[in-house]
């Protein structure tokens, strides 16, 4: 069994005239093998799945190597209008048996990332992820210790306001206070999160009419937060998304999450 990891970059994209004949739509195209070359480039992506056993467990289990995953689809919308698109997405397979700190939404996010800036200018604005907390991940204390050390290194006069959500469905009732307590504490003093009363401005985030479960930060009944982070940037997303999943996972959320970060107007 296999459980499916979804991550989506938006934003706008100005494309490069010389790159005009790389295509992309629902099935990705191009935008996969660009995706894929860069993966494993890094060395992320494993064809061959997972490589090696771990026997700490007391049993041989089959452990994902760091950062890899397995299978993929990817695919994206590059229409040149000016708009917010859902300009990338890739969902990664993971088995059921595979248990890791933390499901490879760096890496995802990294090389769609580079797929999309290696054909035009990209003004980025949002990212989507949907994450299958269930039994596959664990406790991520150290990762986010160096999530803060990395970002405490951004210029402290700034500060980019950014919309988060996040749609656990009938999982997160009673959840939202420990929630809250587990997101500002992966943050630290670092970023703020505070609950948002009223709309939320996701003017970052696509109008994808429900495709890869993303119009679940639109319903209500979301939990919403209003953020303050140091920089605006890929990584700093995807640092938001990873503390909002982790720390509903650890309030109890073992369901399919479906959690977003998107660029907010400065008030």
């Amino acid at each position: 069994m296999y459980y499916e990891t979804l991550v989506a970059l938006h934003g706008v994209l100005d494309r490069y005239p010389w790159a005009s004949h790389v295509t992309c739509d629902a099935h990705g195209s191009e935008l996969y093998g660009l995706a894929m070359r860069r993966a494993e480039a890094y060395g992320w992506y494993s064809t061959g799945g997972w490589t090696y056993e771990y026997r700490g467990w007391g049993e041989a289990r089959i452990v994902q190597d760091p950062g890899r995953w397995a299978d993929a689809l990817a695919g994206g919308d590059w229409t040149q209008d000016g708009k917010v698109r859902e300009l990338a997405w890739m969902s990664a397979e993971i088995p059921a048996d595979v248990r890791e700190p933390r499901l490879p939404l760096l890496p995802v996010a990294r090389i769609l990332s580079d797929a999309v800036n290696r054909i035009g200018d990209v003004r980025f604005t949002g990212l989507h992820a949907v994450l299958p907390l269930r039994e596959l991940v664990g406790d991520a204390s150290d990762a986010f210790r160096a999530m803060r050390e990395w970002f405490a290194l951004a210029d402290p006069s700034a500060s980019v306001p950014v919309s988060v959500t996040v749609g656990a469905g009938p999982a997160m009732r009673g959840r939202e206070a420990a929630v809250c307590d587990g997101v500002r504490e992966r943050l630290g003093d670092i970023a703020q999160a505070e609950v948002a009363v009223g709309p939320l401005d996701l003017a970052g985030l696509a109008d994808v009419a429900g495709e890869h479960g993303y119009d679940k930060g639109r319903e209500r009944g979301v939990l919403r937060f209003a953020c303050r982070v140091p920089e605006w940037s890929v990584d700093a997303a995807v640092w938001l998304v990873e503390a909002v999943g982790d720390a509903s996972r650890a309030a109890g959320c073992a369901e399919q999450v479906v959690v977003t970060a998107s660029q907010a107007s400065a008030s």
